[in-house]
């Protein structure tokens, strides 16, 4: 439906950029998003909220909102939008409005006070900057009577009072970027703030409220609402109901990330000038940064944009392959999963992590908008997952979803996270040295020993296994986290070969080079079963000889192959 256009002469990757003005007039690479725009505009509603996980590029299509929409950028529509699809096809609202921004983010939440100074000096900042776009359209008084109130809604209220008075022909188009921003960051420290913020009486709603009387006043004629998650929706509801939720919609499934078509166009720009392998690249981005989907029956899964393209820009300039896949500052973002899992339940929601973990997905609903009032359900934490990034649907099943983990990157965060959990019930536990030394012979001689006696010392002090039921399921999840601990590999689980499932696969990954490469398989017995081992490790060799002989494992240089028997602590290895 929707086709991109790629501009040969531009070469850097904009990552981290977020003004659609620098990205389309300067040297960047731009995936071309504006068919939403059109499509957009076809609606039958006019005020639209659109969640997306961080980093997800919400911020460049608010960009890309202002300037096609706003009226001063008409006499640069061209240099602005004329490659673009929107350039060629414009729609019958372009640059007809004034456009009013707002963004909330890098507000200090750590009091109620600093929130609300935050959310003042924000809203203030908009609107200065508003005004100062329109200068001619307000007076001097008027603008320093706007400025000078003192409550974000006051501000807001004076501002629409003051377009009706001066009889202002064009209407607003009001796009808030970020909207939830400082809530997330309130909800996993201070629900009690949350609650106070949000409530009847909070700045919040009166914030929101302003604005849906400016629209039934015909002061604002659209608004674009992007944010993370819906928690803030269910407490503006009443004050504010009258926004339509594109989160879920079909046809806005990539509107911000990237398809595989897509990604290919990037791929090609990165290695114009160097060869590559290609069939590699896209098999590792997919494995990395792929698996996003929002709408249940959509056909194609979705790229993270911004890790895409962090990879793209280290390819670019450093023709191999960034030794960090996930960039630091996206790291930052995503490492906040810990504290979610604290939040009002805690119990409730490691069950959530321990299934996710061992069976790889979860099933549950998806809520719509969060009421932090009632009690906290599992499916409100699953949910939650979800609209962060740390889930993904797997396929939707009547009203309900699988959820899994999306990719390589999200797998390894919950395994640091559970790594970190581990450590909290033993001081000798994940003592990083002889295990990086343990992964190392591993990559480097072959020797599969060191580490073997790290998962066993490792079991021995996990004492609590029996109380969460330790199974095969578990052992693995150990192992992973352990693995995780290097980064060395890129380690598979469950890999697929011939319908068949192969444990744990330790592939190289770039731009590491190991000497040898594992295919590995686990099984576990309690210790009042310990008189099954051997029947247990004749069937584990028969199921890893027949792993190994598909074309897949077979094509793998160094393929070295180990079954790993845990019997209560005891762990006994079998080389094949």
């Amino acid at each position: 439906m929707y086709f991109c256009y790629y501009l040969a002469i531009m070469q850097k990757f904009p990552y981290g950029e977020s003004n659609f003005a620098k990205v389309s007039l300067e040297n960047y690479v731009y995936v071309d998003k504006t068919p939403y725009l059109e499509v957009m505009e076809n609606l039958h509603t006019s005020y639209h909220f659109f969640l997306r996980p961080r980093r997800f590029g919400k911020s460049l299509f608010a960009s890309l909102l202002s300037y096609y929409y706003g009226v001063e950028h008409k006499a640069n529509f061209d240099k602005l939008f004329g490659r673009f699809y929107i350039g060629k096809n414009p729609t019958p609202k372009a640059n007809s409005y004034l456009v009013l921004s707002f963004e909330f983010s890098g507000i200090n939440t750590s009091t109620y006070e600093s929130t609300y100074n935050g959310f003042l000096k924000n809203t203030k900042d908009g609107v200065r900057f508003f005004l100062g776009k329109y200068e001619t359209l307000f007076s001097a008084s008027q603008q320093a009577e706007i400025i000078a109130e003192q409550s974000p809604e006051s501000i807001l209220k004076s501002l629409f009072v003051f377009h009706k008075i001066n009889k202002i022909a064009t209407p607003i188009y009001l796009v808030i970027d970020e909207y939830d921003h400082f809530a997330n960051e309130i909800i996993a420290f201070n629900l009690t703030d949350f609650g106070d913020i949000i409530s009847r009486n909070g700045f919040v709603r009166k914030f929101y409220e302003v604005i849906k009387t400016a629209t039934m006043e015909g002061v604002v004629d659209k608004l674009f609402v992007t944010g993370v998650t819906p928690i803030t929706l269910d407490s503006l509801t009443s004050g504010f109901n009258i926004a339509t939720d594109l989160t879920m919609e079909r046809q806005f499934n990539a509107m911000t990330g990237f398809t595989f078509e897509e990604v290919q166009g990037l791929v090609d720009i990165a290695c114009a000038d160097q060869t590559c392998d290609k069939p590699r690249i896209y098999n590792d981005l997919r494995a990395w940064y792929n698996g996003y989907l929002f709408y249940g029956r959509a056909k194609e899964r979705i790229y993270n944009p911004n890790m895409v393209l962090s990879f793209l820009r280290q390819l670019q300039t450093n023709r191999e392959y960034p030794e960090k896949m996930l960039d630091v500052n996206i790291a930052s973002d995503y490492k906040k999963i810990k504290n979610f899992f604290a939040l009002k339940n805690p119990q409730q929601n490691y069950e959530v992590l321990d299934e996710l973990l061992t069976i790889g997905n979860i099933q549950s609903a998806i809520t719509e908008k969060f009421n932090f009032e009632r009690e906290f359900t599992a499916t409100d934490f699953a949910s939650l997952l979800f609209y962060m990034g740390f889930v993904s649907i797997r396929q939707q099943k009547g009203l309900t979803y699988i959820l899994q983990m999306p990719n390589y990157v999200i797998q390894g965060l919950y395994l640091d996270f559970f790594a970190e959990l581990l450590k909290n019930k033993s001081e000798t536990l994940l003592d990083t040295k002889p295990l990086q030394k343990a992964i190392e012979a591993l990559a480097y001689k072959g020797n599969a020993q060191l580490f073997a006696n790290e998962i066993q010392q490792n079991l021995k002090t996990f004492s609590n296994r029996d109380a969460i039921k330790f199974s095969e399921k578990h052992l693995k999840v150990v192992v992973l986290t352990l693995l995780n601990i290097s980064k060395l590999y890129f380690v598979k689980s469950e890999y697929e070969t011939e319908k068949k499932y192969v444990d744990l696969l330790l592939l190289e990954r770039l731009p590491f080079p190991v000497n040898y490469q594992y295919a590995i398989e686990l099984k576990y017995l309690p210790k009042e079963r310990a008189n099954e081992v051997e029947s247990l490790k004749e069937q584990a060799i028969l199921q890893l000889q027949g792993y190994l002989q598909s074309p897949e494992l077979q094509q793998l240089s160094n393929l070295k192959a180990f079954i790993w028997i845990v019997v209560g602590d005891d762990l006994e290895m079998v080389e094949l």
